[in-house]
């Protein structure tokens, strides 16, 4: 069960970043009792499932970010939130590789990604060590206070 709400997790966020991509604004999808609906410029999105696991919506600038509260929870023990507003970075600049990918093993104070805020790179590092379950931002985009950013189990 857990196995598959984080592939059906990592597969919204994918659709995420494509529909980002190829600027597209809305978006329905069905299949295997799971339903889903982006529309970027009405900020609405809702999500069902057939499975047992109970879902919450955040909101990630115009596109919605979809999370289990039984594993992917704001307040998950090691969910990061973004201590600032910025611009998100997920190398240590253009061309190099993420600091962190999907799955990744990291130890604490690791450095997971940057934000840039007026015009100050400031790197973000793990709190504790563990395996990242979820990546809730997109390169070069921008976050909000206390957007979750990471979680790390």
């Amino acid at each position: 069960m857990k196995e598959n709400s984080n592939k059906d997790i990592v597969f919204i966020h994918k659709l995420s970043q494509l529909m980002t991509k190829e600027k597209i604004t809305k978006l329905k999808y069905e299949k295997s009792g799971i339903k889903l609906s982006i529309d970027k410029n009405t900020f609405s999105g809702n999500f069902t499932t057939n499975q047992n696991s109970s879902l919450v919506e955040t909101e990630n600038k115009n596109n919605k970010i979809l999370e289990t509260e039984s594993n992917l929870d704001i307040n998950h023990p090691g969910a990061l939130k973004a201590p600032m507003v910025g611009t998100a970075y997920i190398s240590p600049e253009p061309g190099k590789p993420p600091f962190i990918r999907m799955g990744d093993t990291v130890s604490k104070n690791q450095p997971l990604l940057i934000i840039e805020a007026m015009k100050v790179m400031n790197s973000i590092n793990a709190t504790k060590s563990g395996k990242v379950v979820f990546i809730g931002f997109e390169d070069g985009q921008p976050v909000e206070f206390e957007q979750l950013l990471v979680i790390i189990e």
